[in-house]
């Protein structure tokens, strides 16, 4: 061994020692489980204790989703945010904002719910599952502290008339390192929004602070709005219903490989929640994001449409949505409307009523259709509406009287 060799070796192990050492007086002075509560500093405004957890051997149990991680000291989930703190559980994103905008809400997709209207969306880092095709895993698959510490938010939407005489709208925004709920809500009433939305990544990782907005939101007349896998325990998924309006679920496939390989779940876990959705009385709507090759067979599909009309109704609107390469599914094509076309055909011609195509604008199947006449009630294209007929009539086609499901008002 060279002399430079054995001089970086000997530094390097020098080092090691020294961290050990250092580690051990540490651990020996603050004894778990208060070791790693005094490396986060006290005062840290985005720790919040936890939901749903129960002491195990020498640790806690995280009860939140079916993962049920279990955490020594210091641990954390393998959603990456929520955390041992100190013999506690602990949310590390609480009023930790990754992204926060105004949206239609079109854009969830939400199609029963208040059309044209805006919804504020907001979600903090991390997710539960690691679906492979996820467009939004810069925040979901990332740990808290990768996001920054401040984000820019919407505060206040200014309606003014141009010079034409034309209505123009201008956003004001703001830079803030801690939003709460409070002023979650006093924003999203000052933009203007209907709604909340709890989205981009995954509510469930960020459940308490979910929680106690929608309550809030609850109090002050919006509607809230839960964007999900689903992967969540029912204790947990009983409680947020209580307060949601409508839950939009991502059923990504109908194939338990796929969904263990491509999401990281089980798809006899999304089965439950769905149903216990149904029996809890949540407005659902379902989206399917057709994948070639993956999870796009006639078998799938069938499977999947049989299985909703069964077990959630034939009024569950859902969404046959077009995949884009994205994440660690470059290597796909994106999915050809024809297949989604095929897959909309059959859920029709199997009994489901309100279907749609999405992240194909100008298409058809964004339409919603009256089941009785057939005849184009709220006409779309991408995420504008160009016409409702619904909302204005109480929630009834126009023509014949028949009764559309949704929250129209």
């Amino acid at each position: 061994m060279s002399k430079t060799a054995r001089l970086i070796a000997v530094f390097f192990s020098v080092v090691f020692i020294s961290f050990s050492l250092g580690a051990s007086y540490f651990i020996s002075v603050h004894k778990p489980p208060r070791t790693f509560q005094k490396i986060i500093r006290e005062k840290n405004p985005w720790i919040k204790k936890g939901m749903f957890s129960s002491r195990v051997c020498n640790g806690i149990q995280c009860r939140l989703c079916p993962f049920n991680c279990f955490l020594p000291d210091g641990a954390r989930g393998l959603c990456r945010v929520r955390a041992n703190y100190g013999g506690n559980l602990v949310s590390l994103v609480y009023g930790k904002p990754a992204s926060v905008h105004l949206d239609p809400i079109e854009k969830k997709p939400v199609f029963h719910l208040l059309p044209g209207s805006l919804v504020y969306s907001l979600a903090t880092a991390g997710c539960n599952l690691y679906c492979r095709s996820c467009q939004n895993w810069g925040i979901s698959q990332i740990y808290p502290e990768e996001s920054d510490n401040k984000v820019f938010i919407p505060v206040k939407l200014n309606l003014f008339r141009d010079s034409s005489g034309n209505l123009r709208a201008k956003v004001e925004n703001k830079e803030v390192a801690f939003l709460s709920p409070a002023d979650i809500i006093k924003c999203a009433l000052n933009t203007k929004c209907r709604s909340v939305a709890y989205t981009y990544s995954e509510p469930v990782v960020f459940y308490e602070y979910m929680l106690h907005t929608a309550k809030l939101a609850r109090r002050k007349g919006l509607k809230n709005v839960m964007i999900t896998g689903g992967y969540i325990n029912q204790e947990p998924l009983k409680e947020i219903a209580k307060y949601m309006d409508v839950i939009k679920v991502d059923l990504k496939g109908f194939n338990a490989e796929y969904y263990r390989k491509y999401v990281g779940g089980e798809l006899e876990v999304l089965k439950d929640v769905l149903k216990t959705l149904k029996e809890e009385g949540v407005f659902l709507e379902i989206v399917n994001l057709v994948i070639p090759t993956l999870n796009d067979s006639d078998e799938d599909i069938s499977r999947l449409i049989d299985w909703v009309k069964r077990n959630l109704g034939a009024d569950t609107p859902i969404f046959f949505s077009r995949f884009s390469p994205n994440y660690k599914l470059t290597n796909l094509p994106a999915t050809p409307v024809e297949t989604l076309e095929k897959a909309r055909n059959q859920a029709l011609k199997r009994g489901l009523k309100y279907v749609y195509i999405g992240n194909v604008p100008g298409h058809q199947g964004e339409n919603t259709y009256c089941p009785k006449c057939h005849r184009i009630l709220i006409r779309r294209y991408g995420y504008m509406v160009l016409f409702d007929l619904v909302s204005a009539n109480g929630g009834r086609c126009p023509y014949d009287g028949t009764r559309i499901p949704g929250l129209w008002k």
